[in-house]
Parts: C-alpha cells; sequence; structure tokens
C-alpha cells in the first residue's frame, strides 16, 4: 500500500496537475494554433508520468511494452510540439521556406510509425532492473543515443529563443522570452544531471521528465504575470470594457444581462443590467423596435444600422445606431447588442438639412425652398395666390436701434408670418426685408380676408421694446394663377408690379395685380 501512495504521489500527482493545465490552455483559446500546441506539448509530459504510474503497477515483464509503444513515442510527441511551438511564438517559422515548416518539424513521427510497423522500439532501452520500487531502464546505446539527441535539440531551441529575443521590440515580448530561456537553460541542466548519471534507489527513473514540470511553472508565471498566451475571455473583457460603443447581453425575455461601461454612461446611470432594453426606449419608438427586434430573434440573423432614439435616466433622448447578434449562452439564446451614440452626428445632419431649405434668423423656408415647394404647388393646386411681403421703412429701424434689434425685429414678423399662413400655404423669408408666400386653393374673398387679416395682426402686434412699440408697416402686392400666369416667376414680377404699386402710392397697404386693368387694383 504504501509503495502504491508513493507512485501516485510521483506520477499520478503531476500527471493530472499537467493535464489540468493542459485542458486550461486549450481552453483559453481553442482556435489559436499556439494554445493547442502548447496544450499538447503540456499533455505530452502528462502521459510519461501516467506511463510510468502504469508501468510501475506491472510485473516487469511488461515495461518494454509500456516504454515501446507509450512512453517513448510520448517523448517523441513533446519535441515535436515543443519545437513547433517555439517556433511559431517566436515568428521565426514565418520566415522559414513552406516546404520546411511546419513539415519538416514532423519528420520524427516516422520513428513513431516503425515502432508499430516493426513492433519495437530502437531509441529506448529494452532492458530494466528494479532496484527497491523503482524499476530502472539500462544505460545502454539506444538510451544514450536518445538523451543526446534530445539535449542538442534542446540546446538549438534556446538558440532559437535568443535569436527571437534578440529581434524582439515590445518590451512585453521580451520579458515573455527571458522567461522561457531561462527555463529552457535549467530544464537542460536537468535533463544534463538526471539523464546520464542514474540515481538507482534514490530517485524515480526517467528524473529527467520532471523538467515538464519546470516548463509548467515557467508557463503559469507568463501567462498570469505576463499576459503571455491571454485567453479569450481575458481579451474579449478588455475590449468590452474599453469599447466606446454601449454594448448590452440581452436574455430571451429582452432583459438586460450585462452592460459594459459605456453603455452606463449612455443611459446616465450605474442601473442598467435587469431592465429590460425596450423600456429604455421612448414610448413612440418601442414597437417599431420590438417588431425588428423579434423578427431577427426568431431567425437568428444578424442586423445591422438599425437607426433609433434611447432614453436616459435624465429624460434626455439620444439618436443611436445598433447593431445586434446572437449567441447561446446556457443553452438560451441571448441578444448581443452593439449600440453606437450618433446624436453629435445626426443633430449636425438634421442642422445642415434645415438650414439649406429655411433662413438661418427666422427660420422661415427660405428663397430655395419657397421655389421647389411653390412650382409642385402649381401643378397640383387648381388655383394659387402669391403674396409678397415687403417692410416699410426697415432701414429706420436698424439705423436707429441697431441691428440687433432689426434681427429681432425680422425674427418677431417671421413668428407672425408663419402663424397667419394656413397649413396649405407655405411663408418664406427671400432675403432682406422682403417675404414671400404662397396660398393653394383659396378663392378671391378668401384671399382679400387672408391679406386684411395679416394687416391687422401686424398691426395689433408690433414689435415691442422695452416699454416702447415699433410699428410694423408693410407693402403687400399679390398675384393669382391661373388667371395672372402658371409659371412662378410671372407670378412673382405681377406681385411685386402690385407691391411697388403701393410703396408709388403711400405704403403700408396691399393691392391685387389686375391683368384688365394693367396693374394692380
Amino acid at each position: 500500500m504504501t509503495a502504491l501512495f508513493i507512485y501516485m504521489a510521483a506520477y499520478l500527482l503531476p500527471a493530472f496537475l499537467l493535464s489540468h493545465l493542459a485542458l486550461d490552455v486549450l481552453l483559453r483559446n481553442p482556435r489559436q494554433v499556439e494554445h493547442r500546441l502548447l496544450s499538447l506539448f503540456v499533455f505530452g509530459y502528462a502521459m510519461l508520468f501516467l506511463a510510468e504510474f502504469g508501468r510501475h503497477l506491472s510485473p516487469i515483464e511488461a515495461s518494454p511494452a509500456f516504454v515501446t509503444y507509450w512512453f517513448g513515442n510520448a517523448g517523441i510527441l513533446i519535441f515535436i510540439f515543443s519545437v513547433h511551438f517555439i517556433v511559431k511564438v517566436t515568428g521565426v517559422g514565418a520566415k522559414m521556406p513552406k516546404w520546411v515548416y511546419p513539415y519538416a518539424i514532423y519528420l520524427p513521427l516516422i520513428p513513431v510509425a516503425l515502432t508499430f510497423i516493426r513492433q519495437e522500439n530502437i531509441i529506448n532501452s529494452q532492458r530494466f532492473d528494479q532496484v527497491g520500487l523503482w524499476i530502472y531502464p539500462e544505460f545502454n546505446v539506444s538510451y544514450l543515443t536518445t538523451m543526446t539527441i534530445g539535449n542538442v535539440f534542446h540546446f538549438l531551441i534556446i538558440l532559437l529563443l535568443a535569436y527571437a529575443l534578440k529581434r524582439a521590440e515590445r518590451h512585453e515580448h521580451q520579458r515573455v522570452l527571458r522567461l522561457l530561456i531561462l527555463t529552457a537553460v535549467l530544464v537542460l541542466i536537468w535533463d544534463i544531471v538526471f539523464g546520464y548519471f542514474q540515481f538507482r534507489g534514490v530517485i524515480p527513473p526517467y528524473a529527467y521528465m520532471y523538467g515538464g514540470l519546470v516548463w509548467t511553472v515557467a508557463l503559469v508565471l507568463a501567462m498570469n504575470r505576463l499576459d503571455f498566451l491571454a485567453s479569450y475571455a481575458k481579451r474579449y473583457g478588455t475590449l468590452y470594457n474599453l469599447n466606446p460603443s454601449a454594448i448590452l447581453l440581452v436574455d430571451d425575455t429582452g432583459r438586460i444581462e450585462s452592460a459594459n461601461p459605456a453603455a452606463r454612461m449612455l443611459f446616465h446611470t450605474v442601473r442598467v443590467v435587469n431592465e429590460r432594453f425596450v423600456d429604455l426606449l421612448p414610448e413612440k419608438k418601442r414597437e417599431e423596435w420590438c417588431d425588428h427586434y423579434t423578427q431577427h430573434f426568431m431567425t437568428q440573423k444578424k442586423f445591422l444600422e438599425f437607426e433609433t432614439k434611447i432614453q436616459t435616466k435624465t429624460g434626455q433622448e439620444r439618436y443611436v445606431v445598433i447593431d445586434g447578434d446572437f449567441v447561446f449562452i446556457n443553452q438560451k439564446i441571448h441578444g448581443m447588442i452593439l449600440i453606437r451614440d450618433v446624436h453629435t452626428f445626426k443633430e449636425a445632419e438634421q442642422s445642415i438639412r434645415f438650414f439649406a431649405y429655411h433662413d438661418p434668423l427666422t427660420k422661415l423656408a427660405n428663397r430655395r425652398a419657397f421655389y421647389e415647394q411653390a412650382d409642385q404647388a402649381l401643378l397640383q393646386a387648381d388655383n394659387l395666390a402669391l403674396v409678397i411681403l415687403d417692410l416699410d421703412g426697415f432701414k429706420g429701424v436698424n439705423d436707429t436701434y441697431g441691428h440687433q434689434v432689426g434681427d429681432d425685429f425680422l425674427i418677431h414678423l417671421g413668428v407672425l408670418l408663419e402663424e397667419a399662413t394656413p397649413d396649405t400655404g407655405l411663408a418664406s423669408r427671400v432675403g432682406g426685408d422682403e417675404f414671400y408666400i404662397y396660398l393653394t386653393d383659396v378663392e378671391e374673398a378668401g384671399i382679400v380676408t387672408f391679406v386684411e387679416r395679416l394687416r391687422t395682426m401686424l398691426t395689433e402686434r408690433p414689435f415691442k421694446l422695452g416699454h416702447g412699440v415699433i410699428p410694423i408697416r408693410a407693402s403687400i402686392g399679390v398675384s393669382v394663377a391661373p388667371d395672372q400666369g402658371m409659371d412662378l416667376d410671372t407670378l412673382i414680377h405681377k406681385a411685386d408690379q402690385a407691391m411697388y404699386q403701393i410703396k408709388q402710392q403711400g405704403k403700408n397697404d396691399y393691392a391685387i395685380y389686375d391683368d384688365a386693368l394693367h396693374g394692380p387694383t
């Protein structure tokens, strides 16, 4: 029983620890070649210890079979995976010819194949002696040749690491390579001491394989302290936390399970988790989002560039663009939502679009907008009245009170014109103190009613300046389509004639152009 516990401590415990490390390395990033190679390298050492555990529990006559089919082949695979791993990590492989790397590295697989074909192993000793608890191999030419070849290649790996260190530029990369070089040197010394000298009865046979535990310690230090072969989880966590876009993980009920710091900043709260995502949208946007998201959730198809608004905890609405995809977590489908804040861009875009068609001072339609919409109205309406309003004495307002008061005066007038113009018409400022208005589908009596009401409004609601007022006086000319023309320029010309007739007759009145009288009436 004592022997069993010693074997378990000497072989089974290291095999378990190495297997655990190999699985941990693989799961950190199973898609990465370096992780797969390192995992196989560490697992190969675990197989050496497991082979020795089984060999020592078996009769001594079984030792040649264990070494031939298990221990010896595991050692060759360890060598292959270690060389491939080092070449890959140092970047040397990228400079090798394609016919050399990685194919030449796997040439040692030939002896593995010959082992099963010829039913013998020529690279390991086949004779064994038992000394106390341990079964030792005979030191012969095969054993010593194999040890020497292995140590030569081990030395070449050290040179390869030194070459990579010399060419490394990043400080973190240099630290990793120094640690690997130091470990490789220690393991080489260990192999020489315990590979060429026998300590029969004192330490277990093949003691050089405990150098694999040294490699294990080095790799654990490299992964934990130097961020060597960082796991997917760690890389994702860094990207998740530092991403300037809000990232949400939403369960199948629409409730938020996880949110990165950018999401909390976007929604102006630290309590985003456990909220229903739809509740973070303005009410008028919720139905559109639910229809869109449900459709993609059912088909599990990702979506891009979905424009909507979110509502922050402070009540502010912001324009956002949402990308989404779907993943399975704990056997349930989840939505991964990435939200980009485009509020500033959207506002700028709307401002550009607004001022392309609006006067920046009064916010009324500008000349361009008026011409486009009036032309369209002429094509669609049965009749159209065009009104030109030109202020009387506006230069005196600027000269007397200054341009700021003049601007405020125009803004006040713009509000009045906007109020007076029905939804079927359009009021605009076309320049300076000149304003155009059109009305559609209105009879002559309706035109007179509109102009009279407008003049009354201007009279009753003058511009207030402190305790005083500045009256609003304007000369107004009107033309009507189709009676006086069907194109906009003709209507503007005739309305302008009517307006100038008022200017000549004393101002602050209106006139409707009359073709029969060849002038305004």
